[in-house]
């Protein structure tokens, strides 16, 4: 079994880490246009390479059984496009401003079968709720609450930096789409109002709205009501309000500046991180719900681990033919299936990252 990983960094990096520590023992290339500075990899081949070029990608991936793509969302349209076109099974992780699901005829054209949003959430989150959907035949009530936050809260800021300063920003600012009693809203998510949630575990968290739901949106337009809400510790909205209140995140200059900022005074590597997530489907007087929580192990963050880790075994199903539907699919589509499901789940179990099944909703 071969796997081809496009994008040498971290993310890429974790995945490929548990790809080869895996009894298949699959043979795994990180294609990337730079050398990594990262640790180099027992039984993982690194070499250089452009995504944006179809003919180095076609000659990559001849004799692959999946690619991987977690390359920067800039790139990541192009780059996609290439991979389908050689027909390879495909793992995105890329998390572009929207799913790239326009590139579905291409991928069927092809005889592709690829997976987006295939990280923790989106992506595992999406799968859970194709799964609730797939169980009561239906929704009508969706929920996702999900954050990555310091195991301990910070003075100030409250938070750290775990991924793209500036995709986090963006978090804050970009219009929260989601579905209220049957209408699709988008609002700010600073003014939408922020939710108390309570963790028997953690304690008192906020909720604030935030822009997740992505293809659930489109996939499930009977579900009446669906939100995706983001986790931070208390105090964390406040700061927030008060960096757009002084006008800091309303141009490129003094946004790009206070991403800069914050990612030099709250990085990652300086704050281990916990991930806690909730999801939750309702149909009626029916519900389910799981509960994730996972934290920085061996190194490596609680973001990277079940961001890579569920990429890994999409990415394992995909290799092993289990899922072959030419096409775009959003993760929710393997959600549908409880084989598949268990897959992912028993997978991500094997290796630390534990989903619970809840016996009553929250």
């Amino acid at each position: 079994m071969k796997i081809v990983i496009f994008g040498g960094g971290r993310q890429g990096w974790v995945i490929a880490k548990n790809l080869v520590e895996r009894s298949e023992q699959p043979l795994v290339t990180i294609v990337d246009v730079h050398t990594s500075n990262l640790p180099p990899l027992k039984n993982v081949e690194t070499t250089t390479g452009d995504v944006l070029n179809a003919e180095q990608v076609a000659s990559l991936v001849k004799g692959a059984d999946a690619a991987v793509l977690a390359v920067p969302s800039s790139i990541a349209h192009e780059a996609l496009t290439n991979l389908l076109k050689t027909g390879i099974p495909i793992a995105d992780v890329c998390f572009t401003p929207d799913p790239p699901l326009d590139l579905d005829a291409l991928a069927k054209q092809s005889g592709s079968t690829c997976v987006v949003d295939c990280g923790v959430a989106p992506g595992l989150s999406h799968m859970l709720i194709g799964a609730a959907y797939e169980k009561f035949g239906g929704l009508d009530y969706a929920r996702i609450y999900v954050g990555g936050v310091p195991q301990e809260p910070i003075d100030a800021f409250r938070h750290a930096v775990y991924f793209n300063p500036h995709d986090l920003l963006s978090e804050y600012v970009r219009p929260a789409r989601s579905r209220q009693d049957g209408t699709d809203v988008q609002p700010h998510p600073l003014d939408a109002v922020v939710e108390e949630f309570k963790d028997n575990e953690l304690g008192s968290m906020e909720a604030f709205l935030s822009d997740g739901l992505r293809s659930l949106l489109t996939s499930y337009k009977n579900i009446a009501s669906m939100e995706e809400r983001t986790l931070r510790w208390p105090g964390h909205i406040d700061a927030m309000k008060v960096l757009r209140d002084l006008g800091l995140l309303d141009d490129t200059n003094t946004f790009d500046s206070v991403a800069r900022t914050l990612g030099r005074k709250y990085p990652a590597d300086k704050f281990k991180d916990l991930l806690l997530m909730f999801v939750e489907g309702r149909k009626g007087s029916q519900s389910i719900s799981w509960r994730l929580l996972d934290r920085a192990t061996d190194g490596l963050s609680a973001m990277s681990r079940t961001t890579g880790y569920t990429t890994a075994a999409t990415a394992m199903v995909l290799a092993r033919k289990q899922f072959v539907e030419p096409g775009v699919h959003a993760p929710e589509r393997l959600g549908h299936d409880a084989r598949l499901t268990q897959i992912i789940l028993d997978d991500l179990r094997e290796r630390g990252v534990v989903v619970q099944e809840l016996v009553a909703a929250k």
